[in-house]
């Protein structure tokens, strides 16, 4: 037990196969982060992939939660946490999961700096869940536990998102036979991936899937499949032209204002949207402001949700300056919040970019 600042003691080891590793704060029940040397992580990560009966679902999500707080305050680095993801191939638990690919999803989106970086990111996670993709696939048997219909989800998610060729020809033809007059649409596209087809059919399309999406938000009856609908359109929309479509339409009769933010939602994920995003937001500003008077949290969520997978010092800079001469005493708290968010993102990259680069060259990436 930790009762003073510093406590040394020895290692606990397990033996697997001839690997010793350690864990502390087993069952991470202490509220701590625990710091493990490069060495110790490939260890464990071994004994990860080996399916080590001693190494539970809580710690395995554990390990990964400390890992990337570790790594966003700079106290472990990127390079080390995705040394720990890459031996996740076999894991099984939906929990571990659902946290393991929004921890690397937020790597993708900041540390995307160049199109080098991005494929290669791309690479990683095509390869981490390619084996699980082909095991899952895309239908969901009656009775199916609810735990496995969910990770289906989350992987097919994923290996849509970084173009996992299989994938992307599924949920195209999947995205066709849904779309046609009459179809059966749950069984074309179970509504746990539906959202994946969309942004699919619409990242590999251009103006048809583009309009088929619009129609679908414009017709369905459900407002869950609305907003579905809105994130794929902000999050998969390319183009010039589509882009400002989009813009035109976000505040248009055609959504609702409580809406809005949905698609300020799929724009900030969307890398080649989200900086037009952006200037669109400042552009329209006044707009933005006559319409949500005196409803506080909306004007913040229009400041933070657009810049909030950002990590640029430019933009930090650019939202300082816009703000400096205008009213902010309704939403100080979230514009201060945007600018720490800006802050330590940018922190991050620069710090820990060049290291990534380095990882993914390593590694064959």
């Amino acid at each position: 037990t930790l009762k003073t600042r510093e406590l040394t003691f020895e290692k606990p080891t397990a033996q697997k196969n001839g690997e010793a590793f350690y864990l502390i704060n087993k069952g991470f029940t202490g509220v701590f982060r625990t710091n493990y040397p490069s060495s110790a992580i490939r260890q464990i990560g071994q004994a990860i992939l080996a399916g080590h009966a001693d190494i539970g679902v809580a710690d395995r999500a554990g390990l990964l939660a400390d890992q990337s707080s570790l790594a966003t305050s700079g106290h472990s680095g990127v390079d080390r946490l995705l040394d720990l993801i890459q031996y996740y191939k076999n894991e099984k638990a939906y929990v571990v999961w659902d946290l393991l690919l929004a921890k690397l999803d937020n790597i993708t989106q900041l540390f995307s700096v160049n199109d080098r970086a991005h494929r290669a990111i791309q690479h990683f996670q095509r390869k981490l869940v390619h084996n699980l993709v082909q095991e899952l696939g895309w239908e969901f048997p009656e009775g199916e536990d609810h735990l496995t219909s969910l990770l289906r989800g989350v992987i097919v998610s994923c290996a849509g998102r970084s173009r996992h060729e299989e994938t992307v020809k599924e949920a195209q033809r999947r995205f066709a036979l849904f779309m046609q007059e009459g179809a059966d649409q749950t069984k074309a596209l179970h509504p746990t991936i539906r959202r994946t087809a969309f942004e699919v059919a619409m990242s590999h399309g251009g103006v048809k899937e583009f309009e088929q999406v619009l129609h679908y938000y414009r017709t369905t009856p459900k407002q869950d499949q609305q907003v579905m609908a809105l994130i794929a359109i902000g999050s998969a929309v390319h183009g010039e032209e589509l882009i400002q479509r989009v813009f035109e339409f976000a505040l248009s009769d055609d959504v609702r204002p409580q809406d809005f933010p949905y698609i300020l939602s799929g724009l900030s994920t969307n890398i080649g949207a989200r900086h037009a995003a952006w200037r669109w937001i400042k552009a329209n500003w006044q707009t933005i402001v006559d319409r949500y008077t005196g409803n506080m949290g909306m004007l913040g969520y229009c400041i933070k949700i657009p810049i909030n997978k950002m990590a640029d010092p430019a933009v930090l800079k650019d939202l300082e300056e816009f703000f400096v001469d205008k009213d902010t005493k309704d939403f100080e708290r979230d514009l201060e919040q945007a600018k720490e968010g800006l802050r330590i993102r940018s922190k991050w990259v620069a710090r820990d970019g060049a290291a990534l680069e380095s990882w993914l060259v390593e590694q064959g990436y």
